[in-house]
């Protein structure tokens, strides 16, 4: 790739980067949160000549990764409907064959294209086609020779995808005279850029937006202001933060980590209930944008550590050998203590160098997608008719 990253001459100055493009692992772990997070403030971070390019296989891997899921709910519910069918004496008013008539999955398939077509243009961007002269071949030829992205994995046939979205961005390129900026964790997609004339790699989207951020004295003056309103835990920028960051934990999604019982039983957990206890955050890890060098619109991004309190609810299951199937053998609730980082933006708008933060417009942003609880070793608490 072009040795190391861009230059600030190469960015600003002669604008010879055009565009950039995100991997489906970056915005898998930010869950697919488009309009809102890091996602939204990207439009306001990168300069207006930067516009996104993304892949028709990004687009496409992003779609089935958010449509799975939801698949397989209602895959269950209308499984659930005909056992509780079944078990009834009486005829259910809600079926199977009206859940499909909803055309749910149809309905959410719509937004979720919605959504990713939106973050395109707001980032005044285009999806590239899977097409493009030998690709196939091209392919095939980094196959069989084992190049990026195919070098480094045993399961290489997996890599296709990926290379396929790599020599389409490398096509663009050429065909523009410009370079482009690739970000992904894929270690593929690095390698591939090393060998490429046209495309630098960044392995985060944090890495990315700190090549356009604000180094100036106005820029250091917006900063200080915000590290001291949010010092002070009684002022009101500070209980929006705390506001935003509790809505934004307590409608997150907690996957259970470690979780087990010692009395050789299956377990499953789920969070019921979510208290954040205290937070803070690193003033020395304060991020700017000016939108345009405009000093009346900035963007800020913050890092906070959250103290968190859940409240889990563990449901215990003992295998009857006899009849080949589970059974519920009792619950109990837990609380287990956390700590989560969240990454804030604010996007900032009014008088900045002169007014105090008190008085700005500011809209708050969080990203992120799910959230870890390890709840560990769980003992079931059996009544005394079990015990008996």
């Amino acid at each position: 790739m072009p040795k190391g990253l861009p230059t600030a001459s190469e960015l600003i100055e002669h604008r010879k980067v055009k565009f950039f493009s995100i991997d489906t692992d970056i915005i898998q772990s930010l869950g697919y949160k488009f309009e809102d997070g890091a996602l939204l403030a990207l439009h306001l971070q990168r300069p207006k000549w930067i516009a996104i390019c993304l892949t028709e296989v990004v687009q496409r891997e992003v779609m089935n990764h958010r449509m799975e899921p939801i698949s397989q709910a209602l895959n269950d519910l209308g499984s659930a409907l005909n056992k509780v069918k079944r078990l009834c004496s009486h005829e259910l008013k809600v079926s199977e064959r009206e859940i499909k008539e909803a055309k749910l999955e149809d309905v959410l398939r719509e937004k979720f294209e919605n959504e990713f077509a939106e973050f395109v243009k707001r980032l005044d961007g285009v999806v590239l086609k899977l097409d493009g002269a030998d690709l196939a071949r091209r392919m095939f030829d980094k196959y069989f020779s084992l190049q990026a992205p195919f070098e480094s994995r045993k399961e290489k046939k997996s890599e296709f995808p990926d290379a396929a979205a790599l020599l389409i961005l490398e096509d663009f390129a050429r065909e523009k005279n410009s370079h482009g900026i690739i970000i992904s964790k894929d270690s593929g997609w690095l390698n591939f850029s090393n060998q490429s004339d046209f495309l630098y790699c960044v392995r985060s989207l944090e890495e990315f937006v700190a090549l356009f951020e604000s180094k100036s004295e106005s820029a250091d003056k917006v900063k200080e202001k915000v590290k001291n309103s949010l010092l002070d835990k009684t002022s009101d920028v500070y209980s929006q933060l705390e506001n935003v960051i509790a809505r934004h934990l307590g409608n997150a999604s907690w996957r259970m980590g470690d979780i087990y019982s010692s009395y050789n039983l299956r377990v499953e957990g789920e969070v019921n209930a979510v208290n954040v206890e205290d937070s803070h955050f690193n003033h020395d890890e304060v991020g700017l944008w000016f939108v345009e060098h405009d000093p009346s619109l900035c963007t800020v991004e913050l890092n906070i550590s959250v103290e968190v309190s859940l409240d889990v609810n563990v449901e215990f299951y003992q295998y009857d050998t006899i009849d080949h199937d589970e059974f519920n053998v009792g619950s109990v609730e837990v609380q287990r203590s956390v700590e989560v980082d969240v990454e804030v933006f604010l996007i900032c708008k009014g008088q900045l160098l002169d007014d105090p933060m008190e008085e700005w417009s500011i809209d708050f942003g969080v990203s992120g997608g799910d959230c870890t609880v390890d709840v560990g070793d769980v003992q079931p608490k059996f009544d005394s008719d079990y015990d008996d």
